[in-house]
């Protein structure tokens, strides 16, 4: 069973402890105050900053916009856990979704 990005997300976020997480609010208000308000985060919690992040940015944009807050912070580790298993469900689910589009017709458009 694919884990979806949110599960993902809130996975990788509760590897912080309080201090960094506040510095992972801090950061993604700075870098994106345009989307994401001060107010928005003051009390927001683990699940409530994914689901922003989620509506904001789409769930792509999401897990780049972690992946860069967390490479800034120096959890390189953790940056890099998240991109892993992202693709990983990413194949995992393009292999249980994807159907081959008009067989064959592809060299039709190459000639």
């Amino acid at each position: 069973m694919m884990a979806s990005v949110k599960e993902l997300l809130v996975d990788s976020l509760k590897e912080l402890v309080e201090a960094e997480m506040k510095e992972f609010h801090w950061r993604l208000i700075n870098a994106y105050h345009k989307q994401i308000s001060k107010s928005e985060m003051e009390k927001a919690d683990i699940f409530d900053t994914v689901d922003k992040i989620v509506v904001c940015f789409g769930q792509e944009e999401a897990v780049k916009v972690v992946v860069d807050i967390l490479r800034k912070m120096s959890k390189n580790d953790l940056a890099k856990q998240l991109e892993n298993e992202h693709k990983q469900a990413q194949a995992e689910g393009n292999m249980m979704t994807s159907v081959p589009f008009g067989g064959d017709s592809q060299h039709i458009w190459s000639k």
